[in-house]
């Protein structure tokens, strides 16, 4: 069952929809970020589309980013290597707090000028707000091609709760 701990502070259809801008008005130095359907298809070391060219204008704006995935080390530090991403947490546990909290340590920021980015309630989501990071929730690239049993279980729920979130939001 979803609650409140899984809710996202902002949502975006993609990651390359975050700018500068966004992240000063989050309040965050920093970007913790999730690899599947995030940054790269789930089942390639292919970059989403705008991901590399999205990253290099966060770095040139002195934007911190580091990886938390669940993934192994085999698929994890690839992708780090050929997105330019220096600091990596690999077989993070999320939504265990743990990976966040040693990413902020290696960046040299507090975990709450820092953004978790990633397309799972019940892991990224969850994450974020048990470490006290901001929870930044992006759409996924397309449906899983791998493990499609366990994603269908582990997004149960997502779409009614991801609907809450919008109505909170025009709420505001």
């Amino acid at each position: 069952m979803l609650d409140d701990r899984h809710m996202p502070a902002y949502r975006f259809k993609s990651v390359c929809d975050i700018t500068i801008e966004k992240l000063n008005i989050m309040g965050v130095d920093g970007l913790l970020l999730d690899i599947d359907n995030t940054l790269i298809y789930d089942e390639t070391l292919r970059p989403l589309p705008g991901v590399k060219e999205w990253l290099d204008k966060m770095h040139g704006a002195g934007i911190k980013t580091a990886i938390v995935s669940n993934a192994i080390p085999l698929r994890v530090i690839p992708v780090a290597k050929k997105l330019g991403i220096k600091y990596y947490i690999y077989s993070a546990k999320k939504p265990k707090p743990d990976g966040l909290l040693k990413a902020a340590e290696k960046l040299g920021l507090p975990i709450d000028r820092l953004a978790m980015v990633g397309d799972q309630l019940r892991t990224d989501m969850l994450a974020a707000n048990t470490a006290g990071a901001v929870a930044v929730f992006t759409d996924r690239a397309r449906d899983e091609k791998l493990f499609k049993f366990y994603f269908k279980k582990a997004r149960a729920g997502e779409k009614e709760f991801l609907e809450e979130f919008e109505r909170r939001r025009r709420e505001k």
